[in-house]
């Protein structure tokens, strides 16, 4: 008979921690020059809150690019193009730009 991980039961029982990764990433930070990757069962509270920080960085460089792409497409229809045409091509140009 095999025992579940306190881990594994976390996922299967708690449904908002069924996306709980294996490891976390703790960005460089301070001192430390490279990120850290450490196994989550042996994380600590401190170790959470940095890898979040790393999370919410690459979530919001990651949502920066979204709305830059939406609103390129955006900007392309509302001037009448088609999915055909150049994305770059079709939006007009920058005051300046020449």
């Amino acid at each position: 008979m095999t025992t579940k991980s306190k881990l594994d039961r976390l996922r299967k029982d708690e449904f908002y921690l069924s996306g709980l990764p294996d490891t976390i990433c703790i960005p460089a930070l301070g001192d430390r020059q490279e990120e850290v990757t450490k196994p989550i069962e042996t994380a600590t509270l401190d170790d959470l809150a940095f890898a979040q920080l790393g999370l919410q960085a690459k979530s919001s460089a990651l949502h920066s690019k979204m709305n830059a792409l939406q609103r390129i497409y955006e900007m392309a229809r509302q001037n009448g193009h088609l999915g055909s045409d150049n994305a770059l091509d079709s939006i007009p140009d920058i005051k300046g730009d020449k």
